[in-house]
């Protein structure tokens, strides 16, 4: 190769480069300019679907572009998790996904990621409230007496979840671990919705749910025992927490993850575009009439506004917790 055919590869080297550059330079000060996505892994009338939508509106808002939702549900988000992990990285797709996104042994071959950590982190959301509620039929009172029932014979009694490995799963596995026995898990594909109904039927005894279910323990339609959080939540003074009814080693300080929302994008995404969307999140998010819009889902508290590596952190100390909790527990993910 001469020397001039040396300067020549050099400069259209250079030329790419520059080409490249300005090409990420132009889509930043472009973006965005059409609409985004938000993939939401859980049905229609859900919770992750309840503050979706209120997200997608006051982000639609903010960047004064449509954002519009597309519910991919199933598999505990393993439907939608590698439909938005493929997805290009240029800010129109995002993902609402909740931990815990523990994945059953079998499912991991399958999956092209492990874990939210392999996305782009872009907002911590808000932790959410769950209530220990049990069907109308069941003879007891409270936490206590609950208990009693379970132990004397648990083979009669069954709790209901949204699938395998969500946080409706580990909660009452824990319980069984903490109470010593073993009831069977009853996994619904339709998710809370589903287990409610079911249990209000009296066809499963109990079920851990977001907190917005007080509505039908107000209505008498089912029995609350306990919150799963470390105090009580104000909005229902009078629900004991579990550690207070009488299941010491119940609580999220130390033992039980809170369910805890965030949203991420398709890996490899441009910093300049992850900034935008994780500061207009921010103003989202910390817009004081925001909770109010989503409060009936059973918020615990809304996250305070993060960068990217604080999303990114909290991220890796959720799946942390909750895979401690797996292992410790000896919960079964199959």
């Amino acid at each position: 190769m001469t020397l001039r055919d040396i300067f020549g590869t050099a400069a259209r080297l250079l030329a790419s480069l520059a080409l490249a550059a300005g090409a990420s330079a132009a889509s930043a000060d472009t973006f965005p300019s059409k609409p985004i996505t938000l993939v939401v892994p859980f049905g229609p009338g859900s919770v992750a679907d309840t503050v979706g939508r209120a997200y997608a509106n006051d982000l639609s808002a903010v960047l004064n572009t449509p954002v519009v939702i597309d519910n991919r549900p199933g598999a505990n988000q393993t439907v939608a998790g590698p439909y938005v992990y493929r997805a290009k990285p240029d800010g129109y797709m995002l993902f609402l996904t909740a931990l815990p996104i523990a994945l059953p042994p079998s499912m991991q071959g399958k999956l092209p990621y492990a874990g939210l950590r392999a996305f782009t982190p872009i907002a911590d959301m808000l932790k959410l409230g769950f209530v220990m509620v049990a069907a109308p039929s069941v003879q007891a009172q409270n936490l206590q007496e609950f208990m009693a029932l379970v132990r004397k014979d648990p083979t009669k009694h069954s709790f209901g979840s949204a699938g395998i490995a969500t946080a409706l799963h580990l909660y009452g596995e824990m319980f069984n671990k903490e109470l010593g026995v073993k009831t069977l898990h009853v996994p619904y594909k339709g998710g809370t919705n589903e287990v409610m109904a079911d249990l209000i039927a009296n066809r499963i005894t109990f079920a851990f749910v977001p907190s917005g279910a007080m509505e039908f323990v107000r209505a008498g339609r089912v029995k609350a025992f306990g919150l799963v959080a470390d105090k009580r939540d104000a909005a229902y003074p009078d629900l004991p927490t579990m550690e207070e009814a009488g299941m010491p080693g119940f609580k999220t300080t130390t033992a039980a993850p809170a369910a805890h929302l965030f949203i991420v994008a398709p890996p490899q995404m441009p910093a300049d575009i992850q900034k935008i969307l994780n500061e207009a999140s921010n103003k989202v998010l910390s817009n004081p009439a925001f909770p109010g819009k989503i409060r009936a889902v059973g918020i615990v508290g809304m996250s305070p506004p993060s960068n990217p590596a604080q999303v990114a952190a909290a991220i890796t100390t959720g799946e942390t917790r909750w895979d401690a909790l797996i292992k410790g527990a000896n919960i079964p993910l199959e």
